[in-house]
């Protein structure tokens, strides 16, 4: 994910996405700069830029897209 990812979001989002992103990280034990913490990087600035705004929306979407993405790669 680069910076330009993020030129849709606003200040408020972006803080929004980084907040629930490193959650999840600390709360799945996942470091954020690892292939795992990138893919939740980028799904959550995807899930605001689609019109998920609120800290707990955006959680709940992180959380469900990262169950269905680890059917898809292996786990580092």
């Amino acid at each position: 994910m680069s910076l330009q990812d993020l030129l849709p979001l606003d200040e408020n989002q972006i803080d929004t996405v980084t907040t629930v992103v490193h959650q999840w990280c600390k709360f799945h034990r996942v470091p954020i700069e690892s292939g795992r913490g990138r893919v939740a990087m980028t799904t959550a600035v995807s899930l605001a830029i689609g019109g998920e705004h609120s800290s707990q929306a955006l959680a709940e979407a992180l959380g469900r897209s990262m169950r269905i993405e680890q059917f898809k790669r292996p786990v580092e």
